[in-house]
């Protein structure tokens, strides 16, 4: 309707609703009158009560009339405007600029516009089917939804969202039903959307992981050409994706791509992870880069943050691998090179530095590792609880005796009276925290395995050591992060730290040996993830007092767990021709141990390059996995939730059956695998 024909009627509407006023005033004008007029006949004044009785007529016979003629005009008005509003509505459905056509309830067609007709490139199209004009359109939906929401499909290389409605019709006593269906072509808007995305920028942060072992590692007549090896590398692949670099610190380089180039290189799975590596100017530790990628983000200034936070991520996780983080998560590629330990303990230092003022400024502190805890995990939580305890302030261990696998070690120390009193449980750690209280985890940074996870929440400070590949889910807000992948073990980073903590720090000889356990624990007997640094930590508790041989007594079993293991290993089957895989039911205490220990000498099958091994253990499935390093374990156990190292990894499944876990762990195995 025209502005102009809704003022037309306005000014109608006022006008009728002022005569009804009128004509009210008028009938109350005539009942006065008469009400005189009978008064002027009571007193005998005839001729004056018949002048207002005749007045008071022709004021009625007026206003009847004016009122009628102003009726006749607004249906006459009416009847026009409903004319005109016709012959639009009939102007505007022909000349509706998008798709549109009327069919029955079961999809023959009865009516369409010309631009239907040209969308499906026919003329004469009456009495057909909709169905038949467009393959697999659902009219059903529209009919029986009450309120049925617009639909996309696709027809002739063209997207059109499809919306309708059913119109129920009375004509001539009949009742029927017809349905109207718009199609609105969103092809063009699409196709800028496309546009628009292709042309996004995805910021890069790149940076050599380990540049000054591997300058140090060159003979320094090939410094020049190693370095400007690398960068022809870097600027190669830059090119080949169309972006731009710039190089701001000597091992460091800022990246920019368009998305649709960009897309290349996530199909080409990163070559330049493998291409740097290649390398050769007589340096004994190959070149590796690690990758932190923002994409999708609403500008380039929220690319950025989320490619340095993708960096971290990579580094974290041990480096020579890229990582895509999106505002949908975060996507892994590479990961398949050990870390490189850093020959430097600067950084150590200054943890212990800094460590050692966050515990002078708290009242007590509390030490906790990670659920269904180790060897490491208490050995570490050990060396803190003496280096705490040395600066003369009160500490505690968190731990769940019931359930640690390193039951030899925890009764040495609760059997003295020395130590009885400092392992707590989870209930007997809620008397201790107070308003200033520090929280230490050691080896795990995600929230989920903590050993109490409520501790975490009611404690202000905390402070992470751990030397476990990053996970997605860390532990955020810590005020001190001690993160480095490539450490053998928690215990090991403890004990670097012990040496800075206090000058001439000693040691007994229990709290040493619980050290040195976990060490020799998580590296299988110094074989697997042993560095210079890691026999350097050993040494120094050898000086401690550690007596290899006292530890091999720790480590003993008895011959119930040998036969269990030993059919575990009975039953593996080769899966690939490199990997084994056991899966064991019925299995008693020290499940946990008994699981990584026939994974362990799984590896000691020729052959045989990876192993797992799967155990029920209530409504859990416990997956332990190790290989030889050319088989990444830990990508493979990350994809069931789990993680680890290149070498040494785990997941646990809930309410899974063996068979279901099994199946998913093949899954995973081949799709890392099929990326070869």
């Amino acid at each position: 309707m025209s502005m102009a024909n809704k003022d037309v009627t306005k000014h109608e509407f006022r006008i009728a609703a002022r005569n009804y006023v009128i004509f009210s005033c008028i009938l109350i004008l005539c009942g006065v009158l008469t009400i005189i007029a009978a008064y002027m006949w009571e007193i005998h004044c005839f001729w004056l009560g018949l002048c207002e009785i005749v007045v008071g007529f022709f004021i009625l016979a007026a206003g009847l009339y004016s009122i009628r003629e102003r009726k006749f005009k607004f249906l006459e008005y009416l009847n026009q405007f409903s004319f005109c509003l016709e012959n639009t509505t009939k102007t505007a459905v022909l000349n509706f600029p998008q798709a549109m056509v009327v069919t029955s309830v079961d999809g023959a067609i009865l009516w369409y516009n010309s631009v239907f007709s040209k969308m499906v490139g026919r003329e004469n199209l009456y009495d057909e089917y909709l169905q038949d004009c467009i393959k697999n359109f659902q009219i059903s939906r529209f009919v029986e939804d009450e309120e049925p929401t617009p639909e996309d499909i696709v027809y002739k290389d063209k997207v059109y969202t499809v919306t309708g409605n059913t119109v129920r019709t009375n004509e001539n006593g009949y009742m029927g039903s017809l349905v109207c269906f718009y199609f609105i072509d969103k092809s063009e808007i699409i196709r800028q959307k496309q546009m628009f995305d292709e042309k996004r920028p995805v910021v890069c942060s790149l940076i050599m992981d380990n540049y000054d072992e591997v300058v140090k590692s060159t003979p320094s007549a090939n410094h020049g050409a190693l370095l400007g090896d690398i960068e022809r590398c870097i600027y190669a692949w830059v090119g080949s994706g169309s972006g731009i670099s710039r190089r701001f610190e000597r091992d460091k380089f800022i990246i920019v791509f368009e998305n649709a180039e960009f897309e290349k290189l996530m199909a080409n799975k990163f070559t330049i992870l493998s291409e740097v590596k290649k390398i050769d100017w007589e340096n004994k530790i190959p070149v590796t880069v690690s990758l932190g990628i923002g994409r999708g983000g609403e500008d380039i200034k929220e690319c950025d943050k989320m490619a340095r936070a993708a960096l971290e991520m990579a580094l974290g996780r041990g480096g020579d691998q890229a990582v895509v983080k999106t505002p949908n998560g975060l996507t892994f590629y590479g990961a398949k090179s050990r870390e490189v330990e850093k020959s430097t303990r600067v950084k150590a230092r200054v943890m212990a530095h800094a460590l050692r003022e966050l515990v002078d400024q708290s009242s007590e502190v509390i030490i906790m590792g990670h659920r269904f805890g180790d060897m490491d995990s208490f050995g570490a939580s050990i060396g803190m609880l003496r280096a705490i305890l040395d600066r003369g302030k009160e500490a505690y261990i968190a731990v769940d005796k019931s359930k640690h696998n390193a039951v030899n070690i925890i009764q040495m120390f609760t059997g003295d009276e020395n130590y009885s009193n400092r392992i707590l449980s989870g209930e007997r750690t809620q008397n201790v925290i107070g308003d200033n209280t520090l929280l230490i985890v050691v080896d795990t940074h995600r929230p989920s395995m903590v050993e109490f996870p409520k501790l975490l929440k009611q404690v202000n400070a905390t402070v992470l050591i751990d030397h476990h590949r990053r996970n997605e889910d860390f532990i955020e807000n810590a005020v001190l992060t001690y993160h480095e992948p490539y450490a053998s073990s928690a215990s090991e980073m403890v004990t670097e730290l012990l040496q800075y903590m206090r000058d001439g720090q000693r040691l007994s000889v229990k709290e040493a040996e619980a050290l040195y356990c976990g060490i020799y624990m998580d590296t299988k007997g110094f074989t697997f993830k042993t560095g210079v640094r890691t026999f350097d930590a050993a040494s120094f508790l050898r000086k401690m007092g550690v007596d290899p041989v006292n530890i091999r007594r720790l480590f003993r079993n008895d011959i119930g767990f040998y036969i269990q293991k030993s059919k575990i290993i009975s039953h593996a089957q080769v899966y690939h021709g490199i990997v084994a895989i056991a899966i064991c039911e019925g299995i008693g205490r020290d499940a946990q141990v008994v699981v990584a220990q026939a994974a362990d000498d799984l590896l000691n099958i020729a052959g045989i390059e990876a192993s797992f091994v799967l155990a029920k253990v209530g409504n859990r499935i416990m997956i332990s996995g190790r290989s030889l390093d050319s088989i990444n374990v830990q990508v493979i156990l990350e994809k069931l939730g789990g993680g680890g190292h290149i070498t040494i990894a785990g997941a646990q499944l809930e309410n899974h059956s063996l068979t279901v876990a099994e199946a998913k762990l093949k899954e995973a195995i081949d799709e890392v695998m099929s990326e070869k």
